[in-house]
């Protein structure tokens, strides 16, 4: 692969909160090395912390038959200079969209440029599966080459139990599936089973390890947080007494209260009620509830990254725009509960180009930044339509303005009450004009329909049903054995730019 960069601003992609935190190199969770290590050498894991993950992640990779390097990464953890790199993302079926492939690639990659830079700190990647989260319409579906391939059933619980038998109709789609997505569902009784089978067939020899935080166990180490926030709703007040608004809304309760088949709000009145069920307790008994069964109480946004913070000696949080943008405005909960803070880094954002794309666009002499632009402007400028006379009205719409704006002068001191009534006829005028020119430019379009054919393949795939290809193509549309080997040796998440990769 050839790769290629463009900042992000230039994209236009990313909101101005984002592009905020790219510019204040001056913050201690700036993404930069720098900022890692003096996280580090403030870092407080306890050794009790590090033989309860251990011992978790061995639980959770008895049944798996691992790489060695994952095996050594789950030993090291038991090690006061070995740390993690952590993304998440949700459980989305056949991995989603690219750039879940991504996050991943980033934390890997991060990990291993660390370890070979530090060789007295061991980093592991971790990939941390949104079991708990029940928005199953958010991972029911994934596109690939022009379709979208759905699950075909209804789920209210947490998605991370649901049955993966139900998949078999995707299977039976014309669609070009991996061996190994097909072993993954076929063995597995759950989604999130599944998930960490493909997980560890595509990333199991890099490292990477996954971990999925719906543990009775690890559930337990953050049991002081969960009677604090349902009983005390410290959190609510934490965030009103913050001169600095969360990014998302901060509830009474941040916690839901989960069972196999449902995961709802938690509503407190006289009593505690758990939405849309029956249940309810008392202050005693969800005080004893907590205590007893803390797999029952599942984070919400803010409390899942305090809650990974706690159970992980985790120095860097990879993620999408908006997850820096909101893990931002979270840091006064970690200061509040003592949790150390991550380095922020964005993972790394990617367009893929095949050669047979490359060549299209060298064909329509397009540059770099011209692939961030809508595709009416691509034509425009493809068709010269903004630099040749012949093929607008720009002179003539000037022509006529200059006129008119010379007899509203000529009325200055004759009448100056005319003045206003000439220019205002020179702006209806102007708008005629432009809706005269837009036929102009259309019929010149339909006439070069090659041309215009050729643009639409382009954009069709840079921006697959007119969305960013990161956030709609799945990677079976790229994906061969070399695939994984490529990103990891182009992508880097601390250089600060969107990558194009050209295959």
């Amino acid at each position: 692969m050839k790769k290629e960069t463009i900042s992000f601003k230039e994209t236009g992609y990313f909101s101005k909160k984002f592009l905020d935190f790219i510019d204040n190199e001056s913050l201690s969770y700036y993404p930069n090395e720098k900022n890692i290590l003096n996280v580090i050498k403030n870092f407080n894991f306890s050794k009790v912390n590090r033989e309860l993950l251990s011992k978790e992640l061995e639980f959770q990779y008895k049944s798996l038959v691992t790489s060695s390097i994952v095996n050594d990464n789950i030993k090291s953890i038991m090690s006061d200079n070995t740390f993690t790199v952590t993304t998440g993302h949700q459980l989305n079926i056949f991995t989603g969209p690219m750039y879940v492939i991504y996050k991943i690639v980033s934390v890997i990659k991060l990990s291993r440029m660390l370890s070979e830079k530090y060789p007295k700190y061991k980093f592991v990647p971790i990939y941390w599966m949104a079991s708990e989260d029940h928005d199953f319409d958010e991972i029911k579906s994934f596109y690939s080459s022009g379709k979208t391939y759905s699950w075909d059933i209804e789920s209210k619980g947490p998605v991370g139990n649901l049955n993966t038998e139900a998949l078999k109709n995707i299977f039976d789609e014309d669609i070009s599936i991996p061996d190994f997505f097909r072993e993954a569902y076929s063995s597995s009784s759950s989604l999130s089973e599944a998930v960490k089978k493909y997980m560890n067939h595509l990333f199991g020899e890099y490292g990477l390890i996954t971990i999925d935080p719906n543990s009775k166990n690890l559930k337990k180490s953050i049991s002081d947080i969960i009677v604090d926030d349902v009983v005390n709703n410290t959190i609510e007040k934490v965030e009103k007494s913050s001169e600095k608004t969360s990014d998302v809304y901060v509830r009474k309760i941040n916690f839901f209260f989960q069972g196999s088949d449902f995961r709802e709000r938690i509503d407190k009145t006289n009593k505690y009620n758990i939405l849309s069920t029956n249940l309810s307790f008392t202050e005693k008994e969800i005080k004893d509830k907590i205590g007893s069964s803390p797999e029952l109480f599942s984070p919400n946004v803010i409390t899942r990254c305090l809650y990974q913070q706690r159970i992980l000696p985790n120095i860097c949080y990879i993620g999408g725009p908006a997850e820096i943008v909101y893990w931002e405005s979270f840091k006064k909960f970690f200061e509040y509960y003592d949790i150390p803070y991550p380095v922020l880094v964005p993972r790394d954002f990617v367009l893929l180009i095949t050669t047979k794309i490359q060549k299209l666009i060298n064909k329509l002499k397009l540059s770099l930044t011209d692939l961030f632009i809508d595709k009416n402007k691509i034509e425009n400028k493809v068709l010269g339509i903004e630099k040749y006379e012949s093929k607008n009205f720009k002179k003539e719409i000037d022509d006529i303005n200059k006129i008119l704006y010379n007899i509203s002068e000529k009325f200055e001191t004759e009448d100056p009450t005319m003045k206003p009534h000439v220019l205002a006829t020179a702006k209806k005028m102007e708008n005629r004009l432009l809706q005269i020119e837009k036929r102009f430019i259309n019929k010149h379009k339909k006439n070069n329909d090659k041309l215009i054919n050729q643009i639409l393949d382009l954009y069709s795939f840079i921006k697959p049903d007119n969305s960013i290809q990161e956030r709609k193509e799945n990677f079976m549309s790229f994906y061969d054995l070399n695939f994984i080997d490529n990103l990891l040796e182009n992508l880097d998440p601390l250089d600060l730019q969107f990558k194009i990769l050209k295959k």
